[in-house]
């Protein structure tokens, strides 16, 4: 009987963490945003510039303000105006996923260049050079 109590007892808990924890994703912030060290204050910790990359979290609290998390900040701030990861690039030289094709086909050993492409969750790997896969037997 104390063997159940004890299981339910640790469910219980790891519930409550898992409802209690705060999502963040990535966001492009398009107008320059000032954190708050809590959602009430009015205390500045800093002001982020418009165009950087920061991690805002996927719910606002009743008064709109996001908990935000930028470099070695974090805070509140107030209805955050960006644009999410998956609609923005990090280079103007993107290509879709699709794209990730080599420039040379040979399977006889050496360097394969493989160009530029966007990986799925948005990250944008540039031209580079390989070695060449090797031909199974």
């Amino acid at each position: 009987m104390k063997f159940f109590k004890n299981i339910i007892y640790f469910l219980t808990i790891c519930l409550a963490t898992l409802s209690c924890s705060t999502n963040y994703y990535t966001v492009l912030l398009t107008e320059d945003s000032k954190i708050y060290a809590t959602a009430d204050s009015s205390n500045v910790v800093t002001v982020i510039p418009k165009d950087t990359q920061v991690f805002v979290s996927s719910r606002a609290n009743k008064k709109n303000y996001k908990k935000i998390k930028w470099g070695n900040y974090s805070g509140w701030v107030y209805n955050p105006i960006y644009t999410t990861y998956s609609n923005y690039t990090t280079s103007s030289n993107s290509y879709n996923s699709s794209s990730y094709k080599s420039s040379s086909t040979s399977f006889s050993g050496g360097t394969v260049h493989v160009k530029g492409y966007t990986r799925k969750d948005g990250t944008y790997v540039r031209p580079h050079a390989r070695s060449s896969p090797s031909r199974r037997r």
